[in-house]
């Protein structure tokens, strides 16, 4: 009986679904066009599928991915590689936060190794404090998938994978920049008999400049320095033919100078954030079957937040988390069934009047194919001690027509649960929590095509309309559930080769509206894209793209004082394989300098400039 290896919740993706020869550093450019549909992805059914073959809209981000793009943080790179928005305040080690088809950074969820990592005083997952070095790969799903994951995946789900390899490899690399930006990492996979160790371990250094401008409420013209750390473990072992167990385990601490506010003598104090996101888990996986195997997941995931300088403060987060999936293939699909427990504990300095919460979840999900027509469903109850039950369900229809494509069709509901600090915070002058809060609930649809080889071109095209109702809102002196939200949109893409040039195009023009007042909902754009392009030969190659959004504002109400112009900004990257296994790089981000903010008072980065020495063994 075969048993597929793993790697932390996701072992399909992380050692065995994409289990193919590390990529090497010394071939010509990778090829952009139908990279992604071919890749395995476990995150839009959670169980291996060709991406090709998923009816949900789907984007796979690798390791050459995010070699070509080494300046930037894993915000940036999801903005370039799978069309997502996000809302930065400042350089490196600045807070960010995702936006996928329109739904806020509280909205999408954000796993790692199949772990939640968010915090659950304020809701979001400290993405800028995920080192690129860290990561293998990323897949991002687009749509409502609370019916799978439970809370919070009203936009989508960005599920990123670290470090590993289904292969023996050594790897290191060394790299220096902009503003004294310095870089380590290494890392091997090491196969003995039935068991599989992989590490990785790297940091980084930069001494940014300052995170706010003159718009911001308190701007310190000093420098904002960025230090990081992290380390990650894999271990997968097959105890006997039928049985596989897996411990996967990472740690990152970030340090960031931020910008506080002058005392009474005009003196700014050096204000930090020292915050640790870690996980770790424990898979075991039993094939009872050729029909029937289950997966049984424990893990917790940390996210510890202490401010140091002229404030003090601790906000630590606890996530534990266990699973209980069982999958049973079907003559024409599979179908699976899964228990979950999520336990949240929150220990701060802060006096929160709770600070636990715990959510039981049962969920069923079937995914048929009969000839052409195709067919996912799912089903899920979640049921939180603070605010009761919840019931979710989505639907995806696929038609794989004989030469022109596959047509989908997706229909789903998803919820956001409030946060502790909506709930529980300690009352003020300004604010009262509201235990009384409802989570916010959405009712999403899409309609898609897709092509995968047109005259050698791939398309993809993707209608969507989300309605959000019982949005919380801060309406003085508390949060109340008194809004609605509609963002109704399409996103396009096209990938291809011509001219010798690989080119991959994307577009989205969606309205994300208030429907309570009219107004554009902080911090979307109606229009945003990139264009890119790759090209090899021999030992060099070349890639590039720009990257543009159309306006946005900082504010519910369409203020001029909080209105963010559009921008285009345009990077490239040259590699030259020196030998068998080393390269060096030469990667560049916003090459012309353009200064431009993704929130009011805070400069995005400029133009920064690394140049990288790698070497891999395989």
């Amino acid at each position: 009986m075969k048993t597929m290896p793993l790697a932390g919740l996701a072992a399909a993706v992380a050692f065995g679904a994409h289990a193919q020869q590390a990529p090497s550093l010394v071939s010509p450019a990778p090829t952009l066009a139908f990279q992604s549909l071919d890749a395995m992805v476990v995150t839009a059914t959670r169980t291996p599928q060709r991406a090709g073959d998923a009816l949900r809209d789907v984007e796979v981000i690798t390791r050459e991915d995010i070699d070509r793009a080494a300046p930037v943080s894993l915000a940036e790179l999801l903005q370039r590689q799978a069309l997502v928005e996000f809302r930065g305040t400042g350089g490196p080690g600045q807070p960010a936060g995702l936006f996928l088809r329109g739904a806020n950074a509280g909205q999408t969820l954000v796993l790692v190794d199949g772990l939640r990592l968010s915090s659950a005083t304020v809701g979001t997952t400290s993405i800028e404090n995920i080192p690129l070095d860290l990561v293998e790969r990323i897949e991002v799903v687009k749509g409502p998938l609370s019916s799978l994951y439970g809370p919070d995946a009203i936009g989508g789900v960005v599920q990123i994978f670290t470090r590993a390899s289904a292969t023996p490899r050594l790897f290191a690399s060394a790299a220096y920049g902009t503003d004294s930006d310095g870089r380590l990492a290494t890392g091997f996979t090491a196969i003995e008999g039935k068991t599989t160790v992989s590490f990785s371990a790297g940091g980084r250094t930069v001494d940014a400049p300052s995170a706010t401008n003159e718009r911001a409420f308190c701007h310190d013209p000093d420098r904002d320095p960025y230090d990081n750390a992290f380390a990650n473990l894999k271990v997968v072992g097959r105890l006997a033919p039928q049985e596989t167990l897996a411990f996967t385990g990472f740690v990152s601490r970030g340090r960031a100078r931020f910008d506080g506010c002058p005392d009474a003598q005009g003196n700014y104090a050096n204000d930090r954030n020292v915050q640790t996101l870690a996980a770790a888990n424990i898979v075991s996986e039993m094939n009872y079957e050729t029909w029937w195997k289950s997966r049984l997941t424990l893990g917790q995931g940390r996210d510890e937040l202490q401010i140091e300088g002229g404030t003090t403060a601790r906000f630590d987060t606890r996530q534990d988390q266990a699973s209980w999936v069982h999958e049973f293939t079907l003559p024409a699909g599979k179908a699976l069934a899964g228990f979950e427990m999520l336990r949240q504990k929150v220990v701060s300095d802060t006096a929160f009047s709770e600070t636990r919460r715990d959510t039981n979840s049962a969920w069923a999900a079937l995914s048929e194919s009969w000839g052409s027509y195709r067919f996912e469903g799912s089903i899920r109850r979640d049921d939180d001690d603070q605010f009761g039950a919840r019931d979710t369900g989505a639907a995806s229809a696929g038609l794989a027509w004989p030469g022109a494509g596959l047509f989908t069709f997706t229909v789903g509901r998803g919820f956001r649960a409030p946060t502790f600090f909506d709930l529980y915070a300690p009352p003020s002058d300004f604010y009262v929590p509201n235990p009384l809060l409802r989570p916010e609930e959405s009712l999403g649809r899409e309609i898609g095509w897709r092509s995968e080889s047109l005259r050698g071109w791939q398309l993809r095209l993707t209608a969507f309309d989300n309605r959000i109702e019982d949005l919380i809102t801060y309406v003085y002196p508390t949060m109340e559930n008194v809004r609605r939200a509609r963002i109704r949109g399409l996103e396009a893409s096209v990938e291809g080769r011509a001219w010798g040039v690989n080119w991959r195009g994307s577009y989205a023009s969606q309205d994300p509206k208030d429907e309570e007042t009219g107004f554009q909902l902080q911090g979307r754009a109606k229009r945003f894209g990139r264009l890119q392009a790759s090209w090899g030969s021999g030992d060099w190659s070349v890639s590039g793209g720009v990257t543009a959004s159309s306006e946005r504002f900082d504010s519910a109400n369409e203020s001029p004082a909080t209105r963010l112009p559009g921008y285009a900004i345009a990077d490239a990257t040259v590699r030259y394989a020196v030998s068998k296994g080393w390269s060096l790089e030469l990667t560049g981000s916003n090459l012309f300098d353009k200064r431009y903010e993704h929130a009011v008072g805070y400069d995005a980065p400029r133009r920064a400039i690394l140049l990288s020495l790698r070497f891999e063994a395989t």
